[in-house]
């Protein structure tokens, strides 16, 4: 394919939201991450899953924007702990920094708003019936990662997953956080500087029923972006936001220390963005994992003659 910009993704909305994006914005960061909403608008278990994004650009290095999951209990005494196996399902709901970080990278970033990329994901939940969770995208649209430390968002999630039920939630688990960019990390693999995630290594074990899928893009300005999401699959219900939580938090057994609150948890990475000898990218790869709700798929856009790509999907 003869192109100087292009994106790819392993669910076909989410391939025509980024694509019309990175038309409208010329930015590859706005084209994933508006894919990214798109997903979060169609799904019930997107939202408050993992996130993880990945950019390089000429002259610029290689930076990630970290929106995995969090281990909850910020503020909160270290509870007695539970003796069985048997735990609640409140105790092991987690909360994502996607928003969080997905805000800094469009900041980055300059072309495109969180307003605008948001958006996708209200009208792709109101195209599947979703009215409490487009509300949920246009507050994000409006006030960003702010929007989930309103009392729409934190009262139905207190209400499931509090101490009181069981859970560690507690409020000051709602509060944005700052610390969600970092350096990417250089692995040579064959001859080929590859950039990926620090924590890329650290894989968690999917939900049962969980997808994981991955959105990526380049444009006419060199910019590489690839992000990859999960649809969790089974977690628990908020039927009020019309959202899914996860169940990725780590419960507090009675004589164990516990996961120190905040601690990020394991997430499923397979995005790198590969290059050359100078150090300016030349190729970005996302794949859906095996063994899912679907078959195994890679996808690669790469640096062909001058400046125009090759797109493959396999």
């Amino acid at each position: 394919m003869r192109t100087r910009a292009a994106a790819l993704a392993t669910e076909q909305l989410v391939e025509d939201t980024a694509s019309s994006e990175l038309a409208r914005s010329k930015s590859a960061v706005a084209a994933v991450v508006a894919g990214f909403f798109a997903a979060a608008g169609a799904h019930r278990d997107v939202l408050l899953g993992p996130v993880t994004l990945l950019v390089a650009g000429v002259g610029t290095g290689g930076r990630v924007y970290d929106g995995r999951l969090r281990q909850p209990g910020l503020g909160a005494r270290r509870p007695r702990g539970f003796v069985s196996e048997d735990v609640p399902v409140a105790s092991r709901v987690a909360l994502s920094t996607s928003i969080a970080a997905l805000t800094v990278a469009l900041a980055y970033d300059q072309r495109a708003t969180l307003t605008a990329v948001a958006r996708a994901g209200a009208k792709a939940a109101t195209a599947a019936g979703a009215e409490a969770r487009a509300r949920v995208l246009d507050r994000i649209a409006a006030v960003g990662p702010a929007a989930l430390s309103e009392s729409s968002f934190v009262r139905p999630l207190l209400h499931l997953a509090s101490p009181s039920e069981g859970g560690l939630l507690t409020p000051a688990d709602f509060v944005a956080t700052e610390d969600v960019t970092a350096a990417a990390q250089e692995r040579v693999v064959d001859g080929v500087t590859w950039l990926a995630a620090p924590w890329a290594d650290s894989q968690a074990e999917p939900a049962p029923g969980a997808d994981r899928h991955s959105v990526c893009a380049v444009d006419a300005e060199g910019v590489y972006a690839a992000l990859c999401y999960e649809q969790i699959g089974s977690g628990l219900d908020v039927t009020a936001l019309e959202l899914v939580a996860p169940l990725a938090a780590v419960p507090v057994r009675r004589g164990t220390p516990r996961v120190t609150p905040g601690t990020r948890l394991p997430a499923f990475t397979p995005v790198a963005i590969a290059c050359d000898d100078t150090g300016a990218p030349v190729e970005v790869t996302a794949t859906r994992q095996a063994g899912l709700r679907g078959p195994p798929l890679h996808l690669s856009v790469a640096r062909g003659s001058g400046r125009w790509l090759v797109v493959t999907r396999r």
